[in-house]
């Protein structure tokens, strides 16, 4: 363990949340061996729902993984995403994000979680409803509002067409209207077939 996961160790306890914002975005700085240097309130709290044990408990791999895209992205010239979304045993969905501190590979790393927010789920979401790219497109453009005829001017398909993927897309979704189109998808965090084990996932999808 590394000095500064000893002087953490020294003043370590066990999250008590009752009086901290549960939207609050956790931060964690992690030594190049992926121990905790420091972390906030709301970190400590995050960690905990992520199964984190205590100051000598491996991080949650999710949290390591993401911190080790970010070292790694700093020695490549179109890094990949240092992100990742995760389902704690709870059942509510967070985002992990990284960046390292300097441009050595061994860098310190400061990762952040926070809850998931409507479009971190979108892609998920239409994973579990089996959505085509082109139904998924639509959908987002039913979400900014488009009318059929501008949606298909935007695409460069017939409006007809446009129609055609509406249907197959509310029979996939099971809605009958855009509005409830665009809450289950946008807004229902706890769609019915997203109730699955935890799992991980960059969240850079569209």
């Amino acid at each position: 363990m590394t000095e500064f996961a000893h002087a953490r160790a020294a003043t370590w306890r066990p999250c008590d949340d009752r009086h901290e914002d549960h939207g609050a975005a956790g931060l964690i700085l992690l030594a190049a061996d992926d121990s905790i240097v420091t972390t906030n309130a709301a970190g400590e709290r995050w960690l905990a729902q992520l199964g984190a044990g205590g100051p000598d408990a491996p991080v949650p791999s999710v949290v390591a993984s993401v911190a080790r895209r970010a070292r790694r992205g700093t020695d490549e010239r179109r890094p990949l995403p240092a992100r990742a979304r995760v389902r704690t045993p709870e059942g509510s969905w967070l985002v992990v994000r990284g960046s390292a501190l300097d441009g050595d590979g061994n860098a310190l790393a400061a990762v952040t979680i926070e809850p998931a927010r409507a479009h971190d789920l979108a892609p998920l979401i239409a994973d579990a409803y089996e959505l085509t790219e082109r139904e998924r497109a639509i959908t987002r453009l039913v979400a900014q509002g488009l009318a059929t005829r501008a949606i298909a001017g935007r695409l460069h398909v017939s409006p007809w067409t446009v129609q055609d993927h509406l249907k197959s897309i509310f029979e996939k979704v099971g809605v009958r209207t855009r509005g409830e189109l665009v809450a289950r998808v946008f807004f229902e965090h706890q769609a019915p077939r997203l109730s699955e084990p935890a799992a991980v996932g960059s969240a850079d999808g569209s």
